[in-house]
């Protein structure tokens, strides 16, 4: 078996989807599909149920899937090897930021980071957290930042603090909303991020959870504009804590409803297959001294 069949055998048991390793490979589906048939049939036996919710693997599979991303972990490592013998190599290292991450860590870990390998090229890239995710899966960038949980097989996830959310309203409507909690806010506008970002499916879960079906949504990726919104009246909005009291101390007619605070599991994310790559340690180190983690996390 050849390192392209590996990794179609690994993508494959990370979406349990043939259609969507496809996707992720760049593939066309019949050439994973025969890849997969490849190996089983070198192997002698079969690696992956397959049924119509998709293909989950078999007893041979779930044995061989360590051995495999082991394998792809030391052939990322000999690749950055190679790469470093260049006379004109330059490290580079992508790191996916969120609004999310409070600025102070954000200063500290990159003041960290230039000064502990100031020959790397870093680029800090902002995005919501489904973006970050996406480009971490596609290779696009060494890790990142999450706002809640990666379910995803083929992603490591390291977590480093909950981020505190609280709602808020214009501070003149805050009677109004305080009389009838919950069901006063399904008269406002709600100001939310777009459907990639975790906040979205956060909000998305407090309405479901308090039976809330608001009538209208302003979609805003911007949070200072989201607060900005808020203040000037126009609906309501979950925020971090953080930027919701920076607001109110700088004067913005805001009101925080306090009985409605909420909280989401901040993550350093990268994919399963870069653990050996140096880049990817290096982001993992710093960023376990900044949020001042032991390194064995």
């Amino acid at each position: 078996m050849d390192l392209n069949q590996l990794k179609s055998f690994v993508t494959v048991a990370y979406h349990r989807n043939l259609t969507q390793a496809a996707e992720r490979l760049h593939l066309s589906q019949p050439a994973v599909s025969a890849q997969i048939k490849a190996i089983e049939s070198q192997v002698g036996t079969a690696l992956f149920h397959r049924n119509s919710s998709g293909m989950t693997l078999t007893r041979a599979g779930e044995i061989l899937l360590p051995e495999a991303e082991s394998l792809l972990q030391h052939k990322h490592k000999l690749d950055r090897f190679a790469e470093s013998l260049a006379e004109n190599y330059t490290q580079e290292a992508q790191l996916g930021l969120i609004h999310p991450v409070n600025a102070e860590k954000v200063t500290e870990l990159t003041r960290l980071l230039s000064h502990s390998a100031p020959d790397i090229h870093l680029h800090i890239q902002y995005g919501m957290s489904g973006e970050i995710l996406s480009r971490i899966l596609a290779g696009q960038i060494h890790s990142g930042f999450y706002l809640g949980n990666a379910n995803t097989r083929s992603i490591r996830s390291i977590f480093l603090e909950n981020i505190h959310y609280s709602l808020i309203c214009p501070q003149s409507e805050a009677a109004a909303i305080q009389s009838n909690l919950p069901r006063s806010l399904e008269d406002y506008i709600w100001i939310e991020m777009s459907g990639v970002s975790s906040s979205n499916k956060h909000v998305q879960q407090f309405w479901r959870s308090n039976r809330l079906s608001p009538k209208r949504q302003i979609i805003c990726d911007y949070p200072q504009t989201i607060i900005d919104l808020v203040s000037t009246g126009i609906g309501v909005a979950m925020v971090p804590s953080d930027k919701a009291e920076n607001a109110i101390a700088s004067g913005k007619p805001l009101h925080v409803i306090e009985q409605l605070r909420q909280t989401l599991p901040l993550n350093f994310i990268y994919l399963d297959e870069y653990e050996q790559n140096p880049t990817v340690q290096w982001l993992k180190r710093s960023v376990l001294t900044t949020w001042q983690l032991p390194s064995s996390v």
